[in-house]
């Protein structure tokens, strides 16, 4: 008997003791800080594509970072979050890496700016975008584009991209679901390229 209050006290113990102990939070942004290699983006008579609308898949919509550790589980992260929501920060990543990677256009996002006119539409909705267990991250999703010019069909675009990470640790996963934000960037921008030349 004695020995089993033994055990119970040191149990109980060690639970304040845990309790006690402080939890450490680590904030991670999508988008990074405006640095001074960032160049100065002139709005001109460039066609304009506006980005309409970013849907996030239910799970995304809160501030843990999600890790997918099964087929059909996934793992939000109590003391690692993002520092802005993914629903704010992942259409400034997008407006920021199609400005990155193509001048041929006026990149807007409906929300945030005033646009005087459109000539071509984007809508976006992201399926995932984790890393895994496995050793990679993820997104897959479909963006549809639309060309305010009549006769030019809209385009449907599904994609799912994967990127390998090479380190532990959630700063390298967020660098790696920058780069997936590039890959959806770079294939928005193909997509605007060949409906313009139709």
């Amino acid at each position: 008997m004695i020995k089993r209050a033994i055990g119970l006290c040191l149990l109980l113990a060690g639970i304040v003791g845990c309790a006690s102990e402080p939890v450490t939070v680590h904030y991670y942004a999508l988008v990074p800080p405006v640095s001074a290699a960032d160049e100065v983006v002139q709005r001109t008579d460039k066609p304009t594509l506006v980005i309409e609308r970013v849907e996030l898949a239910q799970y995304l919509r809160q501030p843990g970072m999600v890790i997918q550790t099964g087929s059909n589980q996934l793992q939000g992260s109590k003391n690692n979050l993002w520092a802005e929501s993914l629903e704010l920060a992942l259409p400034k990543a997008l407006v920021r890496e199609l400005q990155r990677q193509s001048d041929d256009y006026s990149y807007y996002l409906k929300t945030l700016d005033f646009v005087d006119r459109t000539d071509y539409r984007l809508r976006l909705r992201i399926d995932s975008l984790q890393a895994t267990a496995q050793g990679e991250v993820v997104t897959s999703g479909r963006f549809q584009l639309i060309s305010e010019h009549g006769s030019k069909p809209q385009v449907f675009v599904d994609f799912n991209f994967q990127r390998d990470l090479d380190q532990d640790g959630f700063e390298h996963s967020v660098e790696q679901i920058q780069l997936l934000v590039a890959e959806i960037a770079g294939a928005m921008i193909e997509s605007a390229d060949n409906m313009a030349g139709q």
